[in-house]
């Protein structure tokens, strides 16, 4: 009992270490950006002695942060948009069908996981150079939809295996075609899955910098990440404004989390794990 309770005690010490390790950043950011400069420099580490909410206005003004929240919206909202749509479709008939064919697809398919994206940057930078997409949004959007299309069929093929394909059959029983099956049974069904793919999408193509700093470059406009990046150059002795924009920058994907945290938690600990 004894070893059993010193064990507990030091994995809630190591939990606790952890957990302060990764809120550190957090804490760092959410303190400064509501400092005065002057302060920032005496005391990161403290608790704000004089409060103020300047440095978001000034932010919004040397960043023109409302341009860099309306590209990285549209460029992270279709993205997402597209790779739920196909992906969810494809992995319907996947796990629908039990074909060699249809099981051929399915690891090839996942193999893709095992690609670090960054060993495809320089060929889909040629490609899209072939294809006159490149420095565009639309080719941008092209490279997100082939980079994570593996694990997002991953994450639906597991799902939807778990939904009973009486279901299915009974709509086909009733007139149904498998398009109206998909769309007005199956994926209403599989919203938990769509949430934790929605916002595991959302995380990962809002906070890109890479991608879009070499896709986009300076002439297919600037995402959120890399406008914080020309800041960060323009304005390096301000930290006060460098973490304004930090904090402007994870505030869209802190409400998404928190909207859809319940569907979130369902997706994770059901059809994620049942597949």
């Amino acid at each position: 009992m004894r070893k059993a309770a010193i064990g507990g005690w030091i994995k809630s010490i190591l939990v606790l270490i952890f957990a302060l390790v990764y809120l550190a950043p957090l804490y760092i950011a959410v303190v400064n950006s509501v400092k005065p400069y002057s302060e920032i420099i005496k005391t990161p580490l403290n608790l704000p002695q004089a409060f103020t909410l300047q440095n978001f206005a000034d932010a919004f003004e040397t960043s023109n942060m409302l341009e860099l929240y309306r590209n990285s919206i549209v460029i992270t909202g279709s993205s997402v948009a597209v790779l739920i749509l196909l992906t969810s479709m494809a992995a319907y008939v996947i796990a629908r069908r039990r074909g060699k064919v249809y099981q051929a697809l399915y690891v090839f398919s996942l193999a893709g996981i095992m690609i670090p994206p960054v060993v495809t940057l320089i060929p889909s930078i040629k490609t899209l150079s072939a294809l006159h997409l490149l420095y565009t949004m639309p080719g941008l959007l092209m490279f997100y939809a082939g980079t994570y299309f593996s694990t997002i069929i991953f994450l639906y093929v597991g799902f939807i295996r778990t939904i009973p394909a009486s279901l299915d059959e009974s709509a086909y029983m009733d007139g149904a075609n498998p398009f109206r099956t998909f769309f007005s049974i199956i994926f209403p069904l599989i919203k938990p899955c769509t949430a934790t793919a929605v916002i595991f999408l959302g995380m990962w193509i809002w906070n890109d910098f890479l991608n879009p700093m070499y896709i986009l470059g300076f002439r297919g406009g600037k995402t959120i990440t890399t406008g914080i990046y020309n800041a960060i150059g323009a304005y390096t002795s301000m930290w006060n404004l460098v973490f304004a924009n930090v904090m402007l920058a994870s505030l869209p994907i802190i409400i998404l989390y928190l909207s859809m945290q319940k569907l979130f938690m369902q997706g994770l600990t059901s059809g994620a794990v049942k597949g």
